[in-house]
């Protein structure tokens, strides 16, 4: 094995050490397998893909996937989900990677989350004000008005989002401490709340 080939395992081992951290172990382990990081790594993040229907997804639901990308994770002094487009990222990883199970449960919780919504406000998920978007999810993982079985979707759903934020050029550079070339080995760093987890050595 060259010394690129042994350095780009051992950066995917640690890329795939981080995204079990993130959103566990069984999780992170089912959306590298086969071609899915290669996918995922492939993809071109599109200006205002949530403008249009999507390859799974339809336009209306690629701008409620839109809002719960970026209520996931975001906007603090990085982008968020939503700004590097992982709506347009879930939509294509679920059409390349994914069963059409999986594909419905994740149409199905987007579609359930906007009907919740709906319900509740009379307004669509990406109409709500940030704090009322944050409480339907948070509503969603604490089973109140939704089952399990879409909490398990939703789940799914969040796995994608956050797996595309750190496949992405601006999640790796931004949201982790990027270093583009291997350094040397530091044995004991000052670390604290605000210290950032390693970001890919080499894939940008």
């Amino acid at each position: 094995m060259n010394q690129k080939a042994s350095l780009e395992n051992t950066s995917r081992r640690e890329f795939l050490q981080r995204l079990s951290q993130a959103i566990g172990v069984a999780a992170a382990t089912s959306l590298v397998a086969g071609s899915g990081i290669s996918t995922a790594l492939a993809y071109t993040p599109r200006p205002n893909s949530a403008d249009k229907a999507g390859v799974t997804f339809s336009q209306a639901q690629m701008k409620t996937l839109q809002s719960i990308c970026a209520t996931v994770i975001p906007k603090t002094d990085t982008p968020s989900a939503a700004d590097v487009d992982c709506h347009g990222f879930v939509d294509h990883q679920l059409l390349q990677c994914h069963s059409e199970q999986d594909q419905k449960r994740c149409i199905d919780i987007v579609d359930v989350i906007d009907s919740k919504t709906m319900q509740s406000y009379g307004k669509s998920f990406a109409a709500l004000p940030t704090e009322k978007q944050t409480e339907i999810l948070v509503e969603v993982e604490a089973l109140r008005g939704f089952s399990a079985s879409q909490k398990a979707d939703f789940k799914l759903l969040k796995s994608l989002i956050v797996f595309g934020y750190f496949t992405s050029e601006d999640g790796v550079k931004k949201a982790l401490f990027f270093q583009p070339y291997p350094g040397g080995y530091k044995g004991s760093i000052p670390v604290d709340e605000r210290t950032k987890t390693s970001g890919s050595l080499d894939y940008y």
